[in-house]
């Protein structure tokens, strides 16, 4: 079966950082500009790593301009959530067919990034999140719906924060924010969640990290230094016309519970077109890198936009600790 790909022109905006204020009563998140941050980096790197507060990712070389200390909180962004400009891009007809499946280079940074707290770090409320965000280069000058979510073992949500960044501003932006929460015992497992909803409500990139809660102990948190994307979508390309009724999807990963990925097509008014399970392959590309790829069938009745997710799961807490997704045009 033939697959045509028609390419967006890429669209080239200055960088967006979200301007913030303050509210009296609540936790108080700042975005940092990332150009603001390299001089405090060098002053603060080697002490994070001498105190076992961060752990270098194995078979990986690190960047010492994406290591970063945990800032003071100073601004709030407005929890009103503001109406999202809807683009209908033009499209501009280029034959493609599928990339061999290699490691980019430069590996992609990820569009979110829990830097603190790290995985299984010992929390009390309020503690201090603090989060790396890399929106597309083509979307940056839209506005971006981001939802922090707090979810129990017993997969309830304890706690729940909704932030607006409005679009065309400078820079990828660092987000810091006390976050607070209510446990009944000592202490407790949770999942901590930070999501983007595109403006029809459909999850468009997902990180998560599993943390203990502590009403009563004292805290231990670690951080990271990688800020590398762990799971990359080689194919389809982002704002590309497919044709036909199969959906070609691949890949690579570094994160994949039980060696497989949940893949579905979701279309702008929330229904499923289409879903699959793609197994992950063992050849290692690099880094802890592993390709994945695999089909989906799919049927439309006339050309639609479908946002293609790609999803680690593993049945814990909110179900979900991976998602990335790419949007594109598909047509009968």
């Amino acid at each position: 079966m033939s697959h045509r790909h028609l390419v967006i022109p890429s669209l080239v905006f200055v960088l967006f950082t979200a301007g913030c204020s303050a509210l009296a009563s609540r936790a108080v998140p700042t975005f940092i500009p990332a150009e603001y941050l390299p001089t405090i980096i060098e002053l603060t790197a080697q002490s994070l790593v001498d105190e076992g507060l961060v752990t270098p990712p194995p078979s990986s070389t690190i960047d010492p301009d994406l290591i970063t200390p945990t800032p003071s909180p100073t601004d709030t962004p407005a929890r009103t959530l503001q109406p999202l400009v809807s683009i209908t891009p033009t499209l501009d007809i280029v034959l493609g067919t599928p990339e061999p499946l290699t490691l980019p280079d430069p590996l992609p940074q990820a569009e979110i990034q829990i830097i603190s707290p790290g995985r299984l770090s010992r929390v009390r409320s309020p503690f201090s999140l603090h989060v790396y965000l890399s929106p597309p280069r083509n979307e940056r000058e839209e506005n971006h719906t981001y939802q922090i979510s707090l979810f129990g073992d017993d997969g309830q949500v304890i706690k729940r924060e909704t932030i607006t960044m409005e679009g065309g501003e400078a820079g990828n932006s660092h987000l810091v924010m006390d976050l607070s929460f209510n446990i009944s015992g000592e202490a407790e497992t949770a999942r901590l969640e930070v999501s983007e909803v595109d403006p029809y409500g459909r999850i468009s990139a997902l990180a998560s990290t599993d943390v203990i809660l502590l009403s009563v102990g004292e805290q231990v948190i670690k951080s990271i230094l990688d800020l590398y994307a762990n799971l990359i979508i080689q194919q389809p390309i982002s704002s590309t016309l497919i044709q036909g009724d199969v959906l070609i999807i691949q890949g690579i990963t570094r994160f994949a519970p039980d060696d497989q990925l949940l893949v579905e097509l979701i279309n702008r008014d929330g229904s499923q077109l289409g879903s699959a399970i793609i197994t992950v392959r063992e050849e290692e590309l690099g880094n802890g890198y592993r390709p994945y790829n695999g089909e989906i069938p799919y049927q439309v009745g006339s050309s639609s936009w479908i946002r293609v997710q790609v999803i680690a799961r593993d049945g814990k807490f909110s179900g979900i600790q991976l998602l990335s997704s790419v949007e594109v045009l598909v047509s009968p």
